[in-house]
Parts: structure tokens; sequence; C-alpha cells
């Protein structure tokens, strides 16, 4: 009996050891791995992609007057994988560019980039990357007078930020690069933005609790997407919070559509989605819709449509 005890107690405390060890192990993993940084990306076969078609409508006095498929295209990605530590990472991404040989000369490029980490039911924290052309036109005369430009280069704006329970942190920079937007300068013109912004200071304000840490834009709306009833939440962007706003609706006649294109499976239901954002302090609304194949676990939009521009609508049609 007294020998059968000591193993058992020897047993006991071999487990408890290595019971101990193992949380130590992830302890440390944990308090090592620090903020979230790009490098935390997951693989990119874990994803889904999709390729869009942009087309262009110009609208004057709130009557369509032209209307211009092809005008450059776009990409959506959702990659999502857990980390070694258990904890959940998601990438989001969307770029957009104009196709100058389209676009009456126009070179325009846009392109956001968000990350999450998740760590048990409310550990998160996320941060965003943004880079697009500035573009300061405000009406179709302006427009005009930007399209083939003299000059090969192109003011771009680039932003970045860190949210996390109870602070945000962000930063932004302007640059000067060849105004060039095919995907094979996107690299480039992502590394010059990063360099711009490692000189800019960061901009830090604190949040009133832990429960109001708001997410950036991509993750805010795929967390509506993803929660049939849910029609309203707050982002942050660039140091400022927002309001989002969803209304759901089946629709039929797109839903033909795409079946016909074979973006969808036969039996798929499309609902459209009508959002609008706006800052919490106040201003005007900005206003876009979305189709989206219901159910879908990772709900990349089918088509989205928005008003770039007062004068500008923009559409990007999913390719198969």
């Amino acid at each position: 009996m007294t020998t059968s005890l000591r193993t058992l107690t020897r047993r006991a405390f071999g487990r408890t050891c290595a019971a101990a060890l193992l949380f130590g192990k992830r302890f440390l993993r944990a308090e090592e791995s620090g903020p979230l940084t790009w490098a935390a990306q997951p693989d990119p076969s874990t994803g889904l992609e999709r390729r869009y078609r942009a087309d262009a409508q110009i609208i004057v006095l709130s009557i369509p007057l032209l209307r211009r498929q092809g005008v450059g295209d776009g990409e959506a990605i959702w990659r999502e994988s857990p980390a070694e530590d258990g904890a959940r990472v998601r990438l989001l991404e969307f770029s957009g560019r104009s196709a100058p040989e389209r676009a009456a000369g126009l070179n325009r490029f846009g392109f956001v980039q968000e990350l999450s980490r998740t760590a048990g039911q409310a550990r998160t924290e996320w941060i965003y990357f943004g880079l697009m052309t500035s573009s300061p036109e405000e009406n179709a005369a302006e427009a005009r007078k930007a399209l083939h430009p003299a000059s090969n280069d192109a003011l771009y704006s680039a932003i970045e930020g860190h949210l996390a329970a109870g602070s945000i942190e962000t930063a932004g920079a302007r640059f000067i690069a060849p105004a060039r937007t095919s995907l094979a300068d996107r690299d480039e013109l992502i590394g010059r933005a990063r360099q711009a912004l490692s000189d800019a200071p960061k901009r830090k304000a604190d949040l009133p609790s832990v429960e109001e840490a708001p997410q950036p834009f991509l993750h805010a709306l795929a967390g509506l997407l993803n929660r049939p009833g849910s029609s309203e939440t707050r982002f942050a962007y660039g140091g400022r919070l927002y309001r989002l706003r969803v209304e759901t609706s089946p629709d039929a006649k797109a839903a033909r559509v795409f079946r016909e294109q074979r973006l969808i499976p036969p039996a798929a239901v499309v609902t459209r989605i009508s959002g609008t954002l706006r800052r919490e302090e106040g201003g005007a609304p900005t206003e876009f819709r979305l189709w989206i194949e219901e159910g879908a676990p990772r709900p990349i939009p089918l088509r989205i449509e928005y008003q770039a521009k007062s004068y500008l609508r923009l559409t990007f049609e999913a390719q198969g």
C-alpha cells in the first residue's frame, strides 16, 4: 500500500510538473509574441481570393450620363488560420486600380489591408495599412483636367494604425512616386508608403473603456456580414470613430446573373447589403452596396457599388 501510494504520488507530481512546464512555455510564447505585426499573416493557402472588373458611371445632377466597363480592376482577400499559441489570425484586404489605357489616361490606385489576432474570447488587437492616390477633384470639370497628366509622378497618401483594448494609435504620411498602377508596381508603392510612414509621428488616443475598443473597417463589415440580424457597429480609421449600418434584403435577380456566370452554386441565395457609414462627430454619410452569397463562411462580395465622387459611381464585378 505504501509503495502504491508513493508511486501514485510520484506520478501526480510528474504530471503537475509537466503541466506547469507546458503552461510556462505557453505563457512565454504569449509574452514573447509581443504586439501584432505583419509577420503574423496567415499562409496564403488558408484564404479565399476574388478578382473584379471595375466599371465607371459618370453622374451629373443625379442623372447617369455615361457608363464604361473595364476601366480598371480589383481584388479582395480573406485569409484566416490559428496561430501557434492557439490564437486566431485573420487577414482582410482590398485593392483597386484604374487602367490608364481604358480610363482616359487616369492613374488611380487604392489598397487597404487589415490583420487581427484574437486570443481567448475578448483579447483582440488589429493593425491596418492603407495607401491611395490623392485625388482632390471635386467635380467633373476638375476630373477632366486630371486626365492625361503632364507629370509622370503622383501624390500618394498612406496610413497605418494599431487598435487594442482601450487605445488607438495611428500615423499618416504623403509621398511622391511614379504614377503607375499595374499589379507589378504594387509592391514598390507599398514599400515606399511604409518607408514614408516609418518617419511619421504616431498619434495616440485613449478610449473610455475596454468594451469600446473598435475594429478597423473591413473587420467591422465582415463581422456584420457573418452575424445575421446584426445591423450596426462602430469602427476606427485614421484616429476617428465611425458608425457603420447595414440593411439586408434578398436579390433574386442578381442571383440569376451570378448563377449564369457560375459564381455561385445553382441553389445559392444572394443577399444585397445596403450600407451607410458616418463619422461619430457628424458629417455627410457615405453609402455603398454589396452583394454576397447568403450563408457563406467567408462572404467576399460578388459585386461592390459605391459613390467615389459626387460625379463618379464605381462598380466592381466579380470575375469567374
